[in-house]
């Protein structure tokens, strides 16, 4: 009987679509934000195998009609991929493919490889490949898109490429207050403590929205619980919450806190559901799981793009 070796090309997706339309159908180009993972890289075929390939969708919102492809390079091998395709995947969600694998008799004894691209209604057909540095800093350029800035910044942040924290910092400061949320949050997520003295001086922001996610990106970076405790009295709710949001993120442990941020879960505004949520995900709450997928499935950009982003960071962080 005939044995193949197939190699298993996986890794991450290089989006190239421009979509005309609002903020989620326009943010495709950022590369890196759909991870492709094979569960095995090589593996040894007598006449049929069988594996799955993992899709986490790391964008801040969902994504639609997901369909994956397999091509083996040669060898008559055939390839099966079911199911043909996955319905939604939102925010900061895992799917599976299951690959079948078959090799004729005939096919000479060798190494094949095999390779994946991958396509969604929001996404053009697009090969799995990882992203360079070259493209995530043409994503970034300032005067561009102004998602696909935030989102590439904040991959070459977590690279340590300090293009990435310039930009950031620099949409965070001043303009539009939806894309400076975003990017006070992306400065939290990408784990730099070195950003932590630029978020502090955003705490003392007039506008709540930047104070807010200032607290939740400093609680994401573990900051010193003592930066949180003067934003109990903050005259903004939202502000307020996310100040026990951030002490809580941070390592801040009170049964009384948890229990008033639980009950937070189904408060009037989203956003305070979204913040309580947000930290008490973080403590693998399934209950606050489901308030952040409540908020996210909007079709209110800023509120969706809010409940994204925490969604992702609690899946990075904890697998949920």
């Amino acid at each position: 009987m005939r044995r193949a070796s197939l190699w298993v090309l996986g890794g991450v997706l290089l989006a190239g679509l421009q979509a005309s339309g609002h903020l989620c159908n326009n943010i495709y180009r950022t590369p890196d934000r759909i991870v492709v993972k094979p569960e095995k890289q090589v593996t040894t075929v007598d006449r049929t195998e069988q594996f799955r390939v993992f899709v986490q969708n790391n964008y801040p919102t969902w994504l639609n009609n997901i369909r994956l492809t397999a091509r083996p390079d040669g060898g008559n091998i055939t390839v099966q991929v079911t199911p043909q395709s996955i319905a939604e995947l939102r925010a900061g969600q895992r799917t599976a493919f299951q690959v079948k694998v078959e090799v004729p008799e005939a096919t000479a004894r060798g190494t094949y490889h095999l390779k994946f691209g991958i396509s969604a209604n929001q996404l053009d057909f697009r090969p799995v490949e990882e992203p360079t540095l070259a493209a995530l800093r043409e994503s970034a350029k300032d005067g561009g898109n102004l998602s696909h800035m935030v989102l590439a910044a904040e991959s070459l942040a977590r690279l340590d490429d300090p293009r990435g924290a310039a930009v950031l910092t620099k949409m965070a400061a001043s303009g539009d207050r939806d894309y400076r949320g975003r990017a006070i949050r992306a400065l939290g997520k990408c784990g730099d403590s070195k950003q932590i003295a630029f978020l502090r001086g955003l705490t003392s922001a007039q506008d709540a929205w930047i104070r807010g996610n200032a607290l939740l990106a400093l609680g994401d970076l573990k900051d010193e619980l003592t930066t949180f405790t003067p934003f109990a009295q903050d005259r903004d709710e939202f502000a307020r919450v996310c100040g026990f949001a951030g002490w809580t993120m941070a390592g801040g442990k009170d049964a009384e806190t948890t229990k008033w941020l639980k009950g937070l879960l189904t408060y009037d505004n989203v956003y305070v559901q979204i913040a309580a949520g947000w930290a008490m995900a973080l403590q693998r709450d399934k209950d606050a799981v489901a308030a952040l997928d409540r908020g996210f499935h909007t079709d209110e950009p800023m509120r969706r793009v809010f409940a994204g982003d925490a969604l992702v960071d609690v899946a990075a962080r904890t697998g949920l």
